[in-house]
């Protein structure tokens, strides 16, 4: 039993309980702004761990390196990770205070009065006039029209802000309450309205009326107008707030989408739990070399512990205690700091910059490609799989009816002999008037005709329809001489042939679902009889025939040569109903529409009773034409290896037809039609289909599958369903899909294809993406790694909760190839860089360790370690990050086989990190050691010692000169901005130098008691000697010179790679055509389908039950012959 909501109409004290009006998105209040932000922040693990280094350091006598250097740069990122959340959030704050203080007009004291919405109530009256917005979710009570008509009670609303669809729908006035016109109608009224609790199912309503008098009235969602539609075309609405605030569909519906993670931050985690493993041994074996050498020291050392007695074992181990915490503050900046901000800054101008793209600008609809979460722009780049809804996504959805079949006989929608009203004169003639009314009346369009006068005859009506089928059908019909006039709640009218108008009552309607497939109407013509109309797909309708109806073996044949020329097919049917039959129907009928508990389920059990021994009067065929560029950017996008999956709802025939147009499907492919009603039916045709695929798989079924280039699968969603009800299934069908070039999933619903896309996500090793454009594709997007909406005629549902969106499908194609491949290489480059160069400097700290008794002493100077991150190496990669592009647009799209890289994980995986931190390692040896053996010796001109932390600056002058030219070796394009900022990373370290050393000196000056043993000023004249620029010199070339050898190596003579044959010749405007001859020679690693692997969850189990099946389908294959594929 559901929950009841009760709201009392105009009842202010007994609906006290609902929530106020007023909505809030912000997330945080002025005054718990700082501790929310900085609990939220702490949840990721990298800021806890460099806030206890930060508290650590502020213990007496245990940090080397002072109080501030992890304070300091935590505290930056900290705060820019606060500022672009305060940002935000002082949007959203204002977004709310100009929805809240729109005004409303409600219902008090007798009169309406203007209020802001905030402040309206559950129950309260409502007036909306022309073109305004619903305050909240209104049940309609009258509606006054601008032109009155006799009967007519029916208003428009545009629900665009709500779904994107942009077509008006009509919402309708109960007729027992459309004489509530005036306040003193309310008056002393007592109603009540029981409806289900607050939800978010926008297109679902049920509740129920109880009048003054008793008399329960049904309610459906064509009774509510919600909160963000407006009033179109109608002069105003009386209704009652049945919802208010955060209770409304449409703030239930602003949830946000669930949290991804890139496949980088996932290993990006990783990877600094390694290095704080690595990190921590590193300190425990200084730890236990510091106690070694203590008590090896002591005796000889007295002067340095005063107080410690010869071999004094709990003086060491304190000793020991203290040093760890010291050694690992020193080697706290080995994970980097500045990682996640940095990666957080990049993606987020990388987004910017994928919204910039024109060449992803549609102008026909003004519409840019959008990026809702820039989290994921490196999975972009490493896309396995893509899942494609069709109809609107791979086709324009915009529908032209074609071709009809009407009594045995197909007809083009121009034949002569049906044109022009010619169709009278056929023998069909009856047949065919009796289908053109049932296009013009079963239905839900909208007409809606222009105020503008026209030259000639041409009409100006425009059809809404939330369906485009919809509007083809009744505009075909209207071509063929059977014109949709107008629809009332309780009128039709039709003109026939410009001739006369038939009107017929409305008396009931069964609306389409995608459950049902099907739609009904009942209507009573003019000479009372009582007709049903129905119309739905094919697999549903036949059964509901009557085995006597005419042509039933021509029009099956006829729907399949539709569909095999990729025409989305319709059967149309009718019934006249016995009055004694409709009557009781009808009141069967009403009761389930005023039901509270299972209301879907009992109106769908009521409309079989109804909706059976239908007569066929024909069928249709639809023409969904492809969108411009979709074969291309599928060809394109298989040559970049990725595997393309179609889910639709359309029949098989349609949706290999469409296979074949957009070349999904290739002519010297073979097709595994998966058949079968029962289980045994179905394993036993897709353990022979995986028989089939033996000679280019058999081989690696132990670990991975490559791709067969000659097969591809076709199944439909009766098959699906048995294969997801049987473990032993589900294992089949992975095996033999993920073998198959192409797959194609028809007639599935919006859950089997999330079902489809979970399955391929969770059991296989990739990422993978989907892609519609539907409601019906929300499920798959959301369950997709990456999910793209495509703005198209069916709203906005799917872009709502996608993570990019697009107008079309073909510019997939430069998102992935280009912007995606250019993200996953950016955002590999600046984590790996983040910590290579962070290991550069502070191994240095890790050798010196070696020089001064494991003591955790620092070399480099407090304020230097300080600003390593923040001054001087924190903006290039940044730069780099944003706009490095190792191959030009053009040849990233000419190119496709480039993005092997990606979709194999070539730029960022554990090899390219070790080797990452091997090259920074030797580089931190570099930085060292040359510093330490010219300068350890040596004295300033004047004869003062050169000390180790004047050592220290000559390496970190090192350190920070290598790291820059590392990047720039890295870099491939050069633009002034990138100068700019390596430039001045350099700059500013000497100018840095410059002016601490004076700060230095003035506060000296001032306060004597500074030793001057620690004076910066006199330590930073090294770098005005020649030895100091010699050994800086030195050290840059020894570092940089095997990089950039190896660079130069791997361009020009690593040409059997593609990638480097592209990056060689790409400024001299290559084409495919230009290296064609090279092409026998490439290495074929690039030309190489995708191989994937299965997960390894239960695989032993999925293993043997699938080799006992394929060896028991052959039947003679001995047990010799299997232990040889073990």
């Amino acid at each position: 039993m559901q929950q009841i909501r009760t709201v009392h109409v105009h009842d202010e004290a007994r609906n006290e309980d609902f929530c106020g009006n007023s909505i809030k998105t912000t997330k945080y209040e002025f005054w718990n702004f700082i501790p929310k932000n900085l609990f939220e922040q702490f949840h990721r693990f990298a800021n806890c761990y460099f806030m206890a280094m930060a508290l650590l350091q502020t213990i007496p006598g245990l940090s080397p390196t002072g109080r501030w250097t992890s304070f300091v740069p935590l505290s930056v990122v900290l705060l820019c990770t606060m500022i672009k959340d305060a940002y935000e959030d002082i949007n959203r704050r204002i977004s709310d205070r100009e929805t809240n203080n729109r005004v409303a007009h409600v219902l008090r004291n007798g009169v309406f009065v203007d209020v802001p919405w905030k402040s309206v109530k559950t129950g309260d009256v409502i007036k909306v006039n022309n073109m305004e917005q619903f305050p909240c979710d209104i049940l309609i009570y009258s509606i006054c029209p601008m032109e009155k008509k006799s009967g007519e009670n029916l208003c428009y609303v545009e629900t665009s802000q709500l779904d994107g669809e942009t077509n008006l729908k009509i919402r309708i006035a109960n007729a027992e309450t459309s004489r509530f016109t005036s306040p003193l109608d309310f008056e002393n009224k007592r109603m009540k309205i029981e409806c289900e609790m607050a939800n978010n199912r926008l297109y679902k309503f049920e509740g129920t009326l109880t009048m003054e008098n008793g008399k329960k009235i049904s309610l459906s969602p064509d009774n509510i107008c919600l909160r963000g539609s407006s009033l179109k075309n109608t002069q105003n609405i009386i209704g009652v707030a049945v919802y208010t605030g955060n209770d409304t569909k449409f703030m239930r519906n602003t949830k946000k989408t669930p949290h991804k993670m890139s496949n980088i931050e996932r290993l990006t985690n990783r990877l600094v739990l390694m290095v704080l493993g690595v990190q921590l041994f590193l300190v425990t074996c200084c730890d236990i070399g510091l106690m070694i050498w203590t008590s090896e020291q002591q005796p000889k050392a007295w002067y340095i512990f005063p107080k410690a007695r010869e071999h004094d074992i709990g003086f060491i181990l304190f000793g020991g205690f203290k040093g760890f915490f010291t050694i690992l503050i020193l080697l706290t900046n080995l994970i980097p700091v500045s990682l996640y901000v940095s990666i957080e800054a990049t993606k987020l101008i990388q987004g910017s910059m994928i919204s910039k793209d024109l060449e992803m600008y549609h102008e026909e609809t003004d519409t840019r490609a959008n990026v809702r979460s820039c989290a994921l722009n490196e999975d972009l780049g490493q896309i396995n799989y893509i899942f494609s809804d069709k109809t609107g996504t791979l086709t324009e959805n915009k529908m032209n009816l074609l071709k009809i079949s009407i009594n045995g006989k197909v007809y083009d929608i121009t034949d002569p002999q049906i044109t022009n009203g010619n169709w009278r004169q056929t023998e069909d003639s009856n047949e065919i008037l009796q289908f053109l009314l049932l296009l013009s009346l079963c239905h839900t369009v909208i007409p809606e005709r222009s105020s503008k006068e026209t030259n000639g005859a041409q009409d100006n009506t425009i059809y809404h329809s939330s369906s485009p089928d919809e509007i083809a059908l009744v505009k075909a019909a209207k071509f063929l001489g059977v014109e949709f006039l107008d629809k009332t709640t309780h009128q039709a009218n039709v003109k026939i042939l410009e001739e006369f108008t038939l009107k017929y009552d409305l008396l009931d309607c069964i609306e389409f679902s995608s459950e049902r497939k099907r739609q009904s109407v009942i209507l009573r013509n003019e000479r009372g009889e009582i007709i049903l109309y129905t119309k739905g797909a094919d697999s549903v309708m036949f059964p509901l025939l009557n085995p006597e109806s005419n042509h039933l073996p021509s029009t099956l044949q006829h729907l399949d040569r539709f569909g095999s020329t990729g025409l989305r097919t319709l059967v149309c049917a009718m019934r006249v109903l016995d009055e004694n039959e409709y009557q009781l129907w009808h009141e069967e009928y009403e009761k389930a529409k005023t039901s509270l508990d299972n209301r879907k389920e009992k109106i769908e059990s009521v409309a079989t009773k109804i909706e059976k021994d239908l007569l066929l009067c024909g069928a249709t065929g639809i023409e969904d034409k492809l969108q411009e560029g979709v074969a291309d950017t599928i060809y394109n996008l298989r040559l970049a290896g990725i595997n393309i999956w179609v889910l639709t709802g359309d029949k098989m025939e349609t949706a290999i037809n469409i296979g074949y147009s957009c070349e999904l499907l290739g002519s010297s492919m073979k097709l595994l039609k998966v058949e079968g009603e029962t289980y045994d039916a179905v394993e036993r045709h897709l353990t022979h289909c995986l028989a089939q695929l033996k000679e280019s798989t058999f081989s690696k079924l132990d670990n991975s599958d490559v791709i067969s280039s000659e097969y591809a699968l076709v199944i439909d969603g009766e098959k699906m369903e048995l294969v997801f009800s049987h473990q032993n299934l589900i294992d089949l069908f992975l095996h033999v899909s993920i073998k198959c070039k192409s797959v194609i999933c028809c007639r599935v619903s919006p859950k089997q294809k999330a079902d489809i896309v979970l399955l391929i996500k969770n059991n296989v090793e990739s990422v993978t993406l989907a892609i519609g454009d539907g409601a019906n594709d929300c499920n798959m997007i959301q369950s997709a790694h990456v999910g793209i909406g495509i703005s198209g005629l069916e709203g906005l549902a799917a872009v709502n909760v996608s993570d990019y969106s697009i107008a079309q499908f073909r510019f997939l194609k430069k998102l992935l190839l280009v912007h995606g491949r250019w993200s996953y290489r950016r955002v590999s480059k600046l984590v790996l860089y983040c910590f290579y160069k962070n290991s550069v400097l502070f191994l240095t700290q890790m050798w010196y360790i070696f020089f001064n008794g494991f003591s955790g002493t620092s070399i480099h100077d407090k304020w230097n370690i300080t600003m390593y991150n923040l001054l001087f190496s924190g903006i290039p990669i940044v730069v780099f990050a944003v706009l490095d592009r190792d191959v030009s647009s053009k040849s990233a799209n000419m190119f496709p086989e480039l993005y092997f890289q990606g979709r194999k994980n070539r730029f960022f995986n554990w090899k390219v990190f070790i080797s990452w931190i091997v090259n920074s390692i030797f580089h931190s040896l570099v930085c060292f050691f040359v510093p330490y053996l010219a300068f350890a010796e040596s004295k300033f001109p004047d004869g003062q010692d050169i000390d180790a932390q004047t050592i220290g600056i000559v390496m970190y002058t090192c350190a920070v000169l290598v790291i820059t030219m590392k990047l720039a070796i890295e870099t491939s394009t050069w633009t002034w901005i990138n100068f700019l900022t390596y430039g001045l990373s350099i700059a500013l370290w000497p100018i840095y130098l410059f002016f601490y050393g004076s700060t230095f000196q003035m506060f000296r000056r001032r306060a004597p008691i500074v030793n001057e043993s620690y004076d910066i000023s006199q330590r930073y004249r090294i770098i005005f000697t020649a030895q100091f620029w010699l050994v800086v010199l030195l050290v840059v070339i020894t570092c940089c010179i095997r990089d950039i050898f190896w660079k130069w190596w791997i361009r020009y003579f690593q040409t059997k790679k593609l990638y480097y044959l592209v990056q060689s010749l790409q400024h001299e405007s290559i084409t495919r055509d230009h290296i064609a001859h090279e092409m026998p020679f490439i290495d074929k690693e690039e030309m190489r389908p995708p191989t994937i692997s299965l997960k390894s969850r239960s695989l032993s189990t999925r293993l043997s039950y699938f080799k006992e099946k394929v060896f028991s389908y052959f039947g003679t294959v001995s047990r010799k012959k299997y232990s040889e594929f073990e």
